[in-house]
């Protein structure tokens, strides 16, 4: 999943936050900062109370038109619905198969149900996880800060009072 934040910080207030956040006590995240804006986190978590899955994010603060952007990504799994209906078509095309005359290649893709649930529940838990902490961190949104969506509404209004309409035609 890719995504993109908005915070009033600056990129070097944000690389301090992130490196401060990294070095806590105790804290499930592990990862590296860059001075130059880019940084990457990684968090585990347990599935079926036995295996741990490792996710990691990646990331880049830039400063962007007077607003610091933040773009990333992270494997984001499948939620339990989409989860559900991945492990219903797979059982499906085993049964299918098994039908069909190809006994082992069936029972392949209905025993494929239980390692296939370790990246995408894993990946689902830890990406929630990792875009929390970013954003809590960074002070991060996915709309622009209300200081910055007013200018903009200003060059809006500007813009519109500049056009003027002949008809079907219109001048800017």
């Amino acid at each position: 999943m890719y995504f993109v934040y908005y915070t009033e910080k600056t990129v070097s207030q944000c690389m301090i936050a992130m490196n401060e956040r990294l070095h806590q006590k105790g804290g499930r995240l592990d990862g590296w900062v860059e001075k130059r804006g880019r940084f990457s986190l990684t968090t585990n978590s347990t599935v079926f109370r036995r295996f741990s899955h490792s996710t990691r994010l990646h990331a880049r603060v830039e400063r962007e038109n007077g607003v610091t952007t933040i773009r990333g990504s992270v494997s984001d799994g499948a939620d339990p619905r989409n989860r559900s209906i991945i492990y219903g078509i797979l059982v499906l095309a085993g049964v299918l198969l098994i039908i069909a005359g190809y006994f082992l290649p069936g029972l392949l893709v209905i025993a494929s149900i239980f390692p296939l649930n370790i990246p995408l529940e894993g990946n689902f838990n830890n990406s929630q996880t990792l875009i929390a902490e970013v954003q809590r961190t960074l002070k991060a949104r996915p709309t622009l800060p209300p200081a910055l969506r007013k200018a903009e509404a200003k060059k809006a209004a500007k813009g519109d009072k500049r056009s003027v309409s002949s008809g079907s035609r219109s001048y800017r």
